[in-house]
């Protein structure tokens, strides 16, 4: 499962399109898949409309430490 910090090994370093993908596809934007505990999360994420995705997104580069949010 992916870290969704961004802290050191989280998606601080992601565009808002590679976390939108990791939502839709459970893809990481280093082509590894996310597992486990997280697979369900991802097919029910990828259900969401693709505007309810990006509002995710959005929400998580909005917490304060994201490269993109100062």
């Amino acid at each position: 499962m992916p870290n969704i910090t961004t802290g050191e090994g989280g998606i601080g370093d992601w565009s808002k399109t590679e976390i939108i993908d990791l939502l839709e596809t459970g893809f990481t934007p280093e082509f590894d898949s996310v597992g486990g505990s997280m697979a369900p999360v991802v097919r029910n994420m990828a259900k969401l409309s693709a505007e309810d995705r990006e509002a995710i997104a959005a929400y998580l580069m909005a917490i304060p430490g994201h490269p993109s949010a100062d």
